[in-house]
């Protein structure tokens, strides 16, 4: 008994080194001030929040008040690859208000919206969220035929206040016997302050980082070392988006630069 206890042990934590969570900052232990999660590119009526979490140090606390609010971020996606998506969230409802919900849209290449018939109504719902304890709301959904992003976004709306905490966006795992591992660059410290590391890629070829406005901060080559590492202290804070290239792809990821 014990001896197969180990094995699936093993085996789940085998499992969860296979996705990578895209969301910057999920869990909102970093600010930019008390109003503004870092890596949060909307954050209204947001503030950071150390007595009502559901784990670490901080939560998202977002106040609907006399309109809705948003809270939200873009996220590279693949398109045709599953995604998991979950958060932890808990209410405070007066005079009748609707709590909060997710509301997110797929985004193209040039930034617009895709209409999905298969994942709209999942991704916007009409039913809200309310729970006087933390609860858990996760979704699977596809990303689906040009789709570059998705746009994450939660709303609290009015006479609520919801605290957000613990975001997740995974690609899903294949759980069938014989399951290959797929490759995926793990980036570290994400934030970043000093030196950025990259591993997980079998033969790197070359490293491209661009600034959050579409601006070439770092272009270089290399002949497949497992662990590269790039001196980003100089790097303005701010997200970056990593392109990596491989003999016969190219993949991205995202990091967060930011002065301790």
């Amino acid at each position: 008994m014990k001896r197969h206890l180990i094995f699936v042990l093993l085996f789940l934590l085998t499992l969860a080194g296979y996705s990578q969570n895209l969301v910057i900052n999920p869990g909102f232990e970093s600010w930019d001030s008390d109003t503004r999660p870092t890596g949060w590119s909307t954050a209204q009526n947001c503030l950071a929040d150390n007595s009502v979490v559901w784990e670490g140090n901080y939560s998202c606390h977002q106040a609907g008040t006399s309109s809705s609010k948003y809270l939200g971020q873009l996220i590279q996606v693949s398109a045709g690859t599953e995604y998991c998506l979950s958060l932890y969230y808990t209410t405070l409802i007066t005079d009748n208000g609707n709590g909060c919900r997710i509301w997110c849209y797929w985004k193209d290449a040039e930034g617009s919206s895709l209409s999905d018939p298969l994942t709209d109504d999942i991704l916007r719902p009409s039913q809200y969220l309310k729970s006087d304890d933390w609860d858990q709301f996760s979704v699977t959904v596809t990303a689906p035929e040009g789709a570059a992003a998705l746009y994450l976004e939660v709303r609290t709306y009015p006479n609520s206040v919801a605290y957000w905490d613990n975001f997740s966006l995974t690609e899903s795992v294949p759980t069938y016997a014989g399951a290959v591992k797929k490759e995926l660059p793990v980036l570290y410290p994400n934030p970043v302050t000093d030196y950025l590391h990259i591993s997980g890629i079998n033969n790197i070829k070359r490293i491209a980082i661009y600034s959050y406005n579409g601006i070439k901060t770092w272009d270089a080559s290399y002949e497949g070392q497992p662990v590269i590492t790039i001196p980003a202290g100089k790097f303005s804070n701010g997200i970056y988006t990593v392109i990596i290239y491989t003999r016969d792809k190219a993949m991205y990821s995202k990091f967060l630069k930011k002065t301790p």
